[in-house]
Parts: C-alpha cells; structure tokens; sequence
C-alpha cells in the first residue's frame, strides 16, 4: 500500500473513528436528545484532501517519496508523515494553506534527514 492508499485509508478511519467517538458521546445524552446528528463524511472534505495532496506533489522544493499524508475535515487539514528537513515541513504547510477551502493546518508531520 503506497501512501496515497495510505492517506486516504487513514482519513477514512479517522473519520470513522470520529464518528464512532461523537455517537458514544451522544448516546450518553440520548435521553435529553432525541435527534442526534450523526457525523457524515463529505466529498468536500475528500476533495480538499486531494487539492491539497495535489499541491504538495506539484511543489518542486518538496521531496516527491509520497511520505506526507493529508486528511481534512471541515476545512480543518492534516499533514502527517515525514519530511527531509524542517524547511521542508515549513513549505508543506505554506502548501496546505495556500489552497482555497483550508482553515486550519495541523502539523503532525516529522524531520528524519537522517532516513533520506
């Protein structure tokens, strides 16, 4: 499984995961809720996940081994994986958050020059 397989794998079972976690918090306030919103995933928050991976693959200062993976939800985004150098991670999240719809960046991607 490569890791755009992987992205989009994870981001699935993040999602999932969030709405599992969101239904048993909601199950404990059934009683004063009658109608509980379940959490949907949406092909916007997919659509920006790919803009956004896109973005990533089209820069030429980013090392191009598929190891940033990206998830969004809301217009919230996730960079997870890891990169070359702290510059590297500098311009992946100047990459995420130049495209339209991001709100939010969230790093959780790490430096391993070491590994490259």
């Amino acid at each position: 499984m490569n890791l755009k397989q992987l992205s989009l794998a994870s981001m699935l079972s993040l999602t999932l995961a969030t709405g599992a976690a969101g239904m048993l918090a909601r199950s404990a306030v059934a009683a004063t809720d009658p109608a509980p919103t379940p959490t949907i995933i949406t092909t916007k928050d997919v659509g920006l996940a790919a803009s956004v991976q896109a973005t990533l693959a089209s820069d030429q200062d980013l090392s191009h081994d598929d190891n940033i993976a990206v998830s969004a939800k809301d217009g919230w985004v996730v960079l997870l994986g890891s990169v070359r150098s702290e510059s590297e991670r500098s311009r992946a999240i100047q990459d995420a958050k130049s495209v339209p719809g991001v709100t939010k960046v969230d790093d959780s991607m790490t430096v391993n020059e070491a590994s490259y």
